[in-house]
Protein backbone atom coordinates (compact mmCIF):
# COMPACT_ATOMS: atom_id res chain seq x y z
CA UNK A 1 0.00 0.00 0.00
CA UNK A 2 2.74 2.41 1.02
CA UNK A 3 4.93 1.44 -2.16
CA UNK A 4 2.04 2.31 -4.40
CA UNK A 5 1.22 5.56 -2.28
CA UNK A 6 4.70 6.33 -3.06
CA UNK A 7 4.93 5.09 -6.95
CA UNK A 8 1.77 7.86 -6.90
CA UNK A 9 3.58 10.50 -5.52
CA UNK A 10 6.57 10.19 -7.72
CA UNK A 11 4.79 10.39 -10.83
CA UNK A 12 3.09 13.22 -10.01
CA UNK A 13 6.09 14.77 -8.83
CA UNK A 14 7.99 13.80 -12.52
CA UNK A 15 4.93 14.85 -14.30
CA UNK A 16 4.78 18.80 -12.64
CA UNK A 17 8.73 18.81 -12.76
CA UNK A 18 8.53 18.35 -17.05
CA UNK A 19 5.03 20.89 -16.93
CA UNK A 20 7.54 23.05 -15.33
CA UNK A 21 10.40 22.78 -17.53
CA UNK A 22 8.19 22.99 -20.99
CA UNK A 23 6.87 26.66 -18.74
CA UNK A 24 10.11 27.17 -18.63
CA UNK A 25 11.32 26.69 -21.88
CA UNK A 26 8.21 28.42 -23.38
CA UNK A 27 8.99 31.70 -21.78
CA UNK A 28 12.92 31.80 -22.65
CA UNK A 29 11.21 31.31 -26.14
CA UNK A 30 8.71 34.01 -25.81
CA UNK A 31 11.71 36.30 -24.09
CA UNK A 32 14.54 35.59 -27.00
CA UNK A 33 11.48 36.46 -30.06
CA UNK A 34 10.78 39.83 -27.82
CA UNK A 35 14.54 40.55 -27.73
CA UNK A 36 14.80 40.07 -31.15
CA UNK A 37 12.13 42.04 -32.25
CA UNK A 38 13.43 44.34 -30.16
CA UNK A 39 16.49 44.23 -31.65
CA UNK A 40 14.79 44.51 -35.28
CA UNK A 41 12.40 47.36 -34.55
CA UNK A 42 15.68 49.21 -33.49
CA UNK A 43 17.78 49.27 -35.85
CA UNK A 44 18.34 51.11 -39.27
CA UNK A 45 15.16 52.95 -40.56
CA UNK A 46 14.40 54.27 -44.18
CA UNK A 47 14.01 58.01 -43.93
CA UNK A 48 11.33 59.53 -45.16
CA UNK A 49 10.87 60.53 -48.38
CA UNK A 50 12.22 64.21 -48.96
CA UNK A 51 13.78 64.64 -45.97
CA UNK A 52 17.51 65.67 -45.85
CA UNK A 53 18.94 62.28 -45.17
CA UNK A 54 16.60 60.74 -48.04
CA UNK A 55 17.86 62.82 -50.21
CA UNK A 56 21.53 62.59 -49.14
CA UNK A 57 20.87 58.35 -49.90
CA UNK A 58 19.42 59.35 -53.01
CA UNK A 59 22.35 61.12 -54.45
CA UNK A 60 24.76 58.66 -53.52
CA UNK A 61 22.96 55.30 -54.61
CA UNK A 62 22.50 57.36 -58.26
CA UNK A 63 26.55 58.63 -58.23
CA UNK A 64 27.52 54.86 -57.11
CA UNK A 65 25.22 53.70 -60.01
CA UNK A 66 26.68 56.32 -62.55
CA UNK A 67 23.43 58.12 -62.97
CA UNK A 68 25.79 61.38 -62.39
CA UNK A 69 22.98 64.13 -63.34
CA UNK A 70 20.33 62.66 -60.88
CA UNK A 71 22.99 62.94 -58.16
CA UNK A 72 23.55 66.46 -59.06
CA UNK A 73 19.36 66.67 -58.92
CA UNK A 74 19.35 65.41 -55.95
CA UNK A 75 22.41 67.34 -54.05
CA UNK A 76 20.46 70.53 -55.39
CA UNK A 77 16.99 70.02 -53.85
CA UNK A 78 18.99 68.96 -51.09
CA UNK A 79 20.27 72.68 -50.50
CA UNK A 80 17.14 74.30 -50.76
CA UNK A 81 17.03 73.78 -46.46
CA UNK A 82 20.10 74.48 -44.02
CA UNK A 83 20.13 70.99 -42.39
CA UNK A 84 23.17 68.53 -41.21
CA UNK A 85 24.14 67.45 -45.15
CA UNK A 86 24.12 70.73 -46.58
CA UNK A 87 27.72 71.75 -45.80
CA UNK A 88 28.86 68.09 -47.65
CA UNK A 89 26.20 68.55 -50.48
CA UNK A 90 27.34 72.33 -51.68
CA UNK A 91 30.61 70.68 -51.77
CA UNK A 92 29.94 67.57 -53.79
CA UNK A 93 27.63 69.72 -55.98
CA UNK A 94 30.41 72.29 -56.83
CA UNK A 95 32.07 69.28 -58.44
CA UNK A 96 29.67 67.62 -60.00
CA UNK A 97 28.18 70.47 -62.10
CA UNK A 98 31.17 71.89 -62.86
CA UNK A 99 32.46 68.26 -64.28
CA UNK A 100 28.94 67.68 -65.71
CA UNK A 101 28.91 70.99 -67.78
CA UNK A 102 32.63 70.97 -69.02
CA UNK A 103 31.64 67.40 -70.30
CA UNK A 104 28.82 68.33 -72.50
CA UNK A 105 30.35 71.67 -73.83
CA UNK A 106 33.69 69.74 -75.07
CA UNK A 107 31.39 67.12 -76.63
CA UNK A 108 28.97 69.87 -78.43
CA UNK A 109 32.47 71.43 -79.43
CA UNK A 110 33.12 67.79 -81.17
CA UNK A 111 29.73 67.48 -82.68
CA UNK A 112 30.16 71.36 -83.67
CA UNK A 113 33.58 70.33 -85.42
CA UNK A 114 32.60 67.22 -86.82
CA UNK A 115 29.41 68.70 -88.37
CA UNK A 116 31.61 71.57 -90.56
CA UNK A 117 33.10 68.59 -91.92
CA UNK A 118 30.16 66.67 -93.16
CA UNK A 119 27.73 69.68 -94.34
CA UNK A 120 25.31 67.00 -95.63
CA UNK A 121 24.94 65.67 -92.28
CA UNK A 122 24.68 69.23 -90.79
CA UNK A 123 20.98 68.69 -89.31
CA UNK A 124 21.78 65.51 -87.44
CA UNK A 125 25.37 67.56 -85.83
CA UNK A 126 22.81 70.47 -85.15
CA UNK A 127 21.08 68.54 -82.88
CA UNK A 128 23.65 66.85 -81.12
CA UNK A 129 25.43 70.35 -80.56
CA UNK A 130 22.06 72.50 -79.44
CA UNK A 131 20.87 69.81 -77.08
CA UNK A 132 24.00 69.38 -75.60
CA UNK A 133 24.73 72.82 -75.16
CA UNK A 134 21.04 73.18 -73.23
CA UNK A 135 22.44 70.71 -70.92
CA UNK A 136 25.16 72.40 -70.49
CA UNK A 137 23.86 75.45 -69.56
CA UNK A 138 21.20 74.03 -66.93
CA UNK A 139 24.81 72.15 -65.67
CA UNK A 140 26.47 75.80 -65.27
CA UNK A 141 23.64 77.63 -63.76
CA UNK A 142 23.79 74.77 -60.85
CA UNK A 143 27.72 74.86 -60.60
CA UNK A 144 27.37 78.72 -60.21
CA UNK A 145 24.59 78.58 -57.41
CA UNK A 146 26.77 75.75 -55.96
CA UNK A 147 30.22 77.90 -55.98
CA UNK A 148 27.72 81.30 -54.64
CA UNK A 149 27.07 79.19 -51.64
CA UNK A 150 30.09 77.67 -50.87
CA UNK A 151 31.70 80.76 -51.06
CA UNK A 152 29.34 81.91 -48.72
CA UNK A 153 28.22 79.85 -46.22
CA UNK A 154 31.41 77.60 -45.93
CA UNK A 155 34.42 79.52 -44.29
CA UNK A 156 36.68 76.44 -43.31
CA UNK A 157 40.38 76.33 -44.12
CA UNK A 158 40.39 72.99 -45.46
CA UNK A 159 37.50 71.53 -47.71
CA UNK A 160 36.32 67.68 -47.16
CA UNK A 161 35.66 65.47 -50.42
CA UNK A 162 33.20 63.10 -48.76
CA UNK A 163 32.47 61.42 -51.77
CA UNK A 164 34.54 58.68 -54.15
CA UNK A 165 35.94 59.12 -57.54
CA UNK A 166 33.51 58.30 -60.21
CA UNK A 167 33.08 55.49 -63.00
CA UNK A 168 34.95 56.03 -65.79
CA UNK A 169 38.49 57.42 -67.06
CA UNK A 170 40.44 61.06 -67.14
CA UNK A 171 41.24 59.99 -70.73
CA UNK A 172 39.32 61.12 -74.09
CA UNK A 173 36.83 58.30 -75.33
CA UNK A 174 38.20 57.33 -78.40
CA UNK A 175 34.52 57.46 -79.83
CA UNK A 176 34.94 61.15 -79.33
CA UNK A 177 37.43 61.11 -82.24
CA UNK A 178 34.41 60.22 -84.55
CA UNK A 179 32.88 63.08 -83.29
CA UNK A 180 35.18 65.94 -84.54
CA UNK A 181 35.70 63.51 -87.72
CA UNK A 182 32.46 64.30 -88.75
CA UNK A 183 31.21 60.24 -88.29
CA UNK A 184 27.82 60.01 -87.03
CA UNK A 185 27.18 57.28 -84.62
CA UNK A 186 24.34 55.26 -83.74
CA UNK A 187 22.59 56.18 -80.68
CA UNK A 188 23.65 53.70 -78.54
CA UNK A 189 26.95 54.32 -79.14
CA UNK A 190 26.60 58.37 -79.49
CA UNK A 191 24.86 57.85 -75.61
CA UNK A 192 27.76 56.25 -74.21
CA UNK A 193 29.94 58.98 -75.21
CA UNK A 194 28.10 61.22 -73.50
CA UNK A 195 28.24 58.94 -70.75
CA UNK A 196 32.66 59.30 -71.19
CA UNK A 197 32.44 62.62 -71.72
CA UNK A 198 30.19 63.46 -68.43
CA UNK A 199 32.11 61.21 -66.08
CA UNK A 200 35.54 62.48 -67.48
CA UNK A 201 34.72 66.00 -66.88
CA UNK A 202 33.44 65.14 -63.17
CA UNK A 203 36.73 63.35 -62.81
CA UNK A 204 38.68 66.07 -64.22
CA UNK A 205 36.98 68.42 -61.80
CA UNK A 206 38.01 66.48 -58.50
CA UNK A 207 41.25 66.57 -60.04
CA UNK A 208 40.97 69.93 -59.94
CA UNK A 209 39.24 70.27 -56.82
CA UNK A 210 41.99 68.30 -55.18
CA UNK A 211 45.22 69.97 -56.53
CA UNK A 212 46.14 67.01 -58.83
CA UNK A 213 45.09 68.49 -62.28
CA UNK A 214 46.17 66.20 -65.43
CA UNK A 215 47.00 63.82 -62.59
CA UNK A 216 44.40 60.98 -62.09
CA UNK A 217 46.27 58.35 -60.85
CA UNK A 218 47.62 60.84 -58.08
CA UNK A 219 43.85 61.67 -56.97
CA UNK A 220 42.90 57.75 -57.16
CA UNK A 221 45.48 57.13 -54.69
CA UNK A 222 44.69 60.12 -52.38
CA UNK A 223 41.06 58.82 -52.06
CA UNK A 224 41.82 54.90 -51.75
CA UNK A 225 44.02 56.44 -48.71
CA UNK A 226 40.75 57.43 -47.27
CA UNK A 227 39.21 60.72 -46.20
CA UNK A 228 40.26 63.79 -48.92
CA UNK A 229 40.97 67.08 -48.26
CA UNK A 230 41.67 69.81 -49.74
CA UNK A 231 43.06 73.68 -48.96
CA UNK A 232 40.13 76.41 -49.36
CA UNK A 233 41.88 78.62 -51.83
CA UNK A 234 43.01 75.04 -54.16
CA UNK A 235 39.22 74.39 -54.25
CA UNK A 236 38.08 78.50 -55.27
CA UNK A 237 40.81 78.91 -58.01
CA UNK A 238 39.56 75.21 -59.47
CA UNK A 239 36.06 76.40 -59.10
CA UNK A 240 36.71 79.96 -60.75
CA UNK A 241 38.95 78.12 -63.51
CA UNK A 242 35.66 76.31 -64.23
CA UNK A 243 33.46 79.23 -64.19
CA UNK A 244 35.51 80.79 -66.78
CA UNK A 245 35.91 77.73 -68.65
CA UNK A 246 32.41 77.29 -68.80
CA UNK A 247 30.86 80.19 -69.32
CA UNK A 248 32.14 80.13 -73.13
CA UNK A 249 28.73 78.18 -73.86
CA UNK A 250 27.23 81.28 -73.32
CA UNK A 251 29.22 83.54 -75.54
CA UNK A 252 27.96 85.15 -78.72
CA UNK A 253 28.67 82.58 -81.14
CA UNK A 254 27.39 79.74 -79.10
CA UNK A 255 23.84 80.42 -77.06
CA UNK A 256 24.65 84.03 -77.26
CA UNK A 257 23.37 84.36 -73.66
CA UNK A 258 25.85 86.96 -72.61
CA UNK A 259 23.94 88.10 -69.06
CA UNK A 260 24.33 84.78 -67.83
CA UNK A 261 27.95 84.61 -68.77
CA UNK A 262 28.28 87.70 -66.91
CA UNK A 263 26.99 86.27 -64.01
CA UNK A 264 29.15 83.49 -64.10
CA UNK A 265 32.43 85.62 -65.03
CA UNK A 266 30.85 87.92 -61.56
CA UNK A 267 31.04 84.75 -59.14
CA UNK A 268 34.30 84.01 -60.68
CA UNK A 269 36.27 86.99 -59.37
CA UNK A 270 34.25 86.88 -56.35
CA UNK A 271 35.90 83.13 -55.65
CA UNK A 272 39.53 84.46 -56.57
CA UNK A 273 39.13 87.41 -54.38
CA UNK A 274 37.76 85.45 -51.34
CA UNK A 275 41.18 83.49 -51.39
CA UNK A 276 44.71 84.23 -51.09
CA UNK A 277 46.17 86.02 -54.11
CA UNK A 278 48.69 83.62 -56.41
CA UNK A 279 50.28 84.33 -59.47
CA UNK A 280 47.67 82.31 -61.43
CA UNK A 281 44.75 83.66 -59.95
CA UNK A 282 46.12 86.86 -60.81
CA UNK A 283 46.49 85.58 -64.26
CA UNK A 284 43.17 84.27 -64.66
CA UNK A 285 41.06 87.35 -62.85
CA UNK A 286 43.00 89.33 -65.71
CA UNK A 287 41.57 86.93 -68.48
CA UNK A 288 37.96 87.19 -66.58
CA UNK A 289 38.19 91.40 -66.45
CA UNK A 290 39.38 91.25 -70.27
CA UNK A 291 35.91 89.32 -71.32
CA UNK A 292 33.51 91.02 -68.75
CA UNK A 293 34.73 94.70 -70.87
CA UNK A 294 33.57 93.05 -73.59
CA UNK A 295 29.84 91.91 -72.65
CA UNK A 296 27.80 95.09 -73.36
CA UNK A 297 25.65 96.39 -70.62
CA UNK A 298 21.92 95.28 -69.34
Amino acid sequence: MNGGANFGLRRAWLRTEAETRMRLQALLLAVGVAVLLTACSSGPTTPDPGTPAFLWNAAERAYHNGDIMKANDELSELQQTDNEFSPRARIWQTVLAGGMARGYCELADGYESGGRLKPASSLEFHKQVTNLRAMAAHAAMDFTQAVHWFATRDPSADVQLAFDLPPGSAADPAALRKAYAGILMPDAEAQSLETAMVERGVIRAVCQANGTEGDSAQALERFRAGEVKTPRATFLYAAAKTLFDVSDVFSANKLDQPQRRRVMLDEALASLHSSPETTEAAALAAKIQAVLKKIPAK
